[in-house]
């Protein structure tokens, strides 16, 4: 069954590297050095992204999709959002915010935590803007957790969380976001992606590409609960 081999998002990378860099959410060269040591240098590109920005798009592939993991992640962690500032996190910090995966595991920042979360306006959005992202957060899960991207406790969550406000703030709409979340979770999630396309293809003869996106990504589906499901029904049928 063919899946996506890349997917181009309708945003571009724009400052959001540099601005990084100056917000402290990472130095360049230890950001670098990550790469080298797993092996996976950055590519001039890449390099160019992080130094000077990029007015080209964001495109998804096997190849860049740790690349970007790293890169949304930092940006979830640093933007000044009230999803960081008054959502689940908090809620559920019992006083240590940086308990959690996708906050206290941030190794790569530049100052020190308390200074770096949700501290800069890299990415302002309007009460509309904040509205798609809050309704998209509330509903999009991963597989390795029963959290929606509203409650941001591990890597991927906090970096989908950063993608969505990046993609609210140049425009995009909801019904965009929902299937630009499916499409990435793809590349983030390669083998829960292929078991979620076999399970609809089975299901109801639908191919990955026309799997609804809300569903894709939904509880049902794509939460740990989920996918289990769709798991252990491709198990026995």
């Amino acid at each position: 069954m063919a899946l996506p081999q890349s997917y181009t998002l309708p945003v571009a990378y724009g400052m959001i590297g540099p601005q990084l860099i100056q917000a402290g959410a990472f130095a360049y060269d230890v950001f670098a050095q990550v790469y080298a040591e797993a092996g996976r240098p950055l590519s001039e590109a890449q390099q160019t992204i992080l130094r000077v920005g990029s007015e080209e798009p964001i495109v998804f592939d096997h190849a860049n999709a740790y690349f970007l993991l790293n890169l949304l992640w930092a940006l979830g962690l640093t933007n000044n959002n009230r999803i960081l500032r008054e959502g689940a996190l908090i809620a559920n910090s019992g006083g240590q915010v940086d308990r959690f995966a996708s906050t206290g595991g941030w190794s790569l920042a530049a100052k020190a935590f308390s200074q770096l979360y949700s501290s800069a306006a890299l990415v302002v959005l309007s009460e509309a803007q904040q509205a798609r992202v809050e309704e998209a957060a509330a509903a999009i899960y991963r597989p390795c957790c029963n959290n929606p991207t509203s409650f941001p406790d591990c890597n991927h969550g906090m970096a989908m969380l950063g993608l969505l406000q990046l993609l609210a703030a140049q425009g995009v709409d909801t019904d965009t976001l929902f299937e630009t979340a499916k499409l990435v979770n793809h590349f983030w999630y390669p083998s829960q992606s292929q078991e979620l396309a076999l399970y609809y293809q089975a299901q109801r003869g639908q191919d990955f590409a026309a799997i609804p996106a809300r569903e894709a990504v939904s509880a049902e589906r794509f939460s740990s609960d989920g996918f289990d499901q769709v798991h252990n029904w491709l198990a026995v049928n």
